[in-house]
């Protein structure tokens, strides 16, 4: 995957230039915020019209909160305190109060928030150029004050706030042994979708390796070949291969085996799990591939015991499966 760097020497986008620049291009690099400066920042609930939010997720868990997960990027996660110990207050908001002058000082963020406009037409559907939001006040604990999200910081903060599905994928440490899929699978890299624009946004939790920069922005076209990928499989090049080619599958049934039989050629396994609203509900959904030789698996079962052959155009409408909202969302 391929990115776009903000050029030096220039502010921050707006929001509507990066909706023309992913249109145009597919993808996007954003600006690569920490941990910090995400948690110092938060949506305003009411900050977009109800057309815009859609059925979004009223709670991301249970992937973002689970066990094991890994944290968002820029920053690795604190250290555990030890039993009975809690950290000092003043620390906690005097980091949140320097992220949040960071971002004004860079131009993601404006103190204050802009009166609606009056009379403004509800189905004008206007790209708002900057979004209403909450950043942590210094001096007592838990405290807010408004402000005004502005460029990258306002896509990251309102996809992630109010997406309508949330993807991440996860590989396991042993390829050739991989057991349950258990949440101490290390996570490779988060893509969640807005109701609208149609756009996608892909996360690279800190210490992953998927090559990327924290957050790309990409075009809702490429969502599900991207997810495929991180499957191990490359589709378009299954599709191009000619009869004979190694990379193209050998056509046959999709026979389910041991996996014990075959584990020994897998060079690796990644779990897709996908958290889609269902009302007010989280509907978990989980698919596991293992790759090797040139092949993919489905890897089914509690404890993965078997695995059926797929091939990468196959595992391709899975994956879509997948993210389609059930029929009564």
């Amino acid at each position: 995957m391929s990115w776009r760097r903000r050029s030096a020497g220039r502010g921050p986008a707006g929001m509507p230039e990066r909706w023309k620049q992913v249109r145009r291009a597919g993808e996007v690099g954003l600006y690569p915020f920490t941990r910090a400066e995400l948690d110092a920042v938060t949506l305003d609930a009411e900050a977009l019209p109800e057309a815009e939010r859609g059925p979004f997720l009223q709670a991301v868990t249970p992937l973002l909160a689970a066990p094991g997960g890994a944290d968002v990027a820029g920053q690795a996660a604190p250290e555990p305190a030890p039993p009975g110990w809690a950290a000092p207050v003043d620390r906690v908001t005097a980091a949140s109060a320097e992220a949040v002058t960071r971002l004004e000082r860079l131009g993601f963020l404006r103190l204050g928030q802009r009166a609606p406009t009056a009379g403004a037409a509800p189905a004008a559907r206007a790209a708002p150029a900057e979004l209403a939001g909450w950043a942590a006040a210094g001096g007592e604990p838990g405290g807010r004050r408004p402000v005004t999200l502005l460029g990258d910081l306002a896509i990251v903060t309102r996809i992630r706030a109010q997406p309508v599905w949330v993807a991440e994928v996860s590989v396991a440490p042993e390829p050739a042994r991989p057991g349950p899929a258990g949440d101490r699978w290390p996570v490779v890299v988060r893509m969640y979708a807005p109701h609208h624009p149609p756009v996608r946004l892909v996360e690279q939790p800190a210490g992953a390796e998927a090559g990327l920069p924290p957050y790309v922005l990409v075009r809702d076209d490429r969502a599900v070949r991207a997810l495929v990928g991180w499957c191990g499989a490359d589709v378009a090049a299954a599709l191009d291969a000619r009869p004979g080619d190694a990379a193209r599958p050998e056509a046959g049934p999709a026979i389910p085996m041991p996996t014990a039989e075959i584990s020994a050629v897998f060079a690796a396994v990644t779990r897709l799990r996908v958290a889609v609203a269902q009302g007010p509900s989280v509907l978990l959904r989980t698919l596991v591939v293992a790759t090797g030789e040139r092949r993919h698996w489905l890897l089914e079962g509690d404890q993965l015991q078997l695995a059926a052959p797929v091939a990468p155009a196959v595992l391709e409408g899975r994956v879509t499966a997948l993210l389609t909202p059930p029929a009564d969302a």
